[in-house]
C-alpha cells in the first residue's frame, strides 16, 4: 500500500488533555522532497499493515469508509489521537484512507510516525480542513 509511488496524506490530531483543545498536524508527500516522501511512505507503510483480505488491516486499522476504531477510554485529562493516512495511488486506481483512534502509550508501531507528526506543520481543527 502506501510504500509504493503514490501520494500519502497522513493528519494526527490529538484532543482530551485538561483543556480539551484539539492540535491538528499533517504532512503531504506531495509538498515535500522525494527522500522525505519516501520516508513518509515507509513510516506510513510500518504503521498502518496491508489489508489481511478480511476487510479489517492487521493491527486493527479499519479501511476508508468504516468507522473509526476507539483505543482505551482514560479519564478526562487524558489525551485521545486519532491517525489518518489517505493514500491516492499513481494512475486511476481507487485510493485508500485509513484511521486509527487510540490513547496513550502510543502503540509501538505507530511511534515512529508520531515523531515525525509532532514535529509537522498545523493543520486547522477537523471539520474545516479534510485530507479528501
Amino acid at each position: 500500500m502506501a510504500g509504493e509511488a503514490g501520494r500519502v496524506r497522513v493528519a494526527l490530531e490529538r484532543s482530551g488533555g485538561l483543556l480539551g483543545r484539539p492540535i491538528r498536524r499533517g504532512l503531504d508527500s506531495a509538498d515535500l522532497p522525494a527522500a522525505e516522501a519516501v520516508r513518509l511512505r515507509e513510516l506510513v507503510r510500518g504503521a498502518v499493515p496491508p489489508d489481511d483480505g478480511s476487510g479489517r488491516r492487521a493491527g486493527g486499522a479499519m479501511p476508508r469508509g468504516a468507522p473509526a476504531e476507539r483505543g482505551p477510554v482514560g479519564g478526562a485529562d487524558r489525551f485521545i489521537y486519532t491517525l489518518e493516512v489517505d493514500y491516492a495511488p499513481e494512475g486511476d486506481q481507487q485510493g485508500e484512507r485509513t484511521v486509527r483512534t487510540f490513547s496513550e502509550p502510543a502503540p509501538e508501531e505507530l511511534r515512529p510516525l508520531l515523531a515525525l507528526l509532532r514535529v509537522a506543520p498545523l493543520l486547522p481543527a477537523r471539520g474545516r480542513d479534510t485530507l479528501r
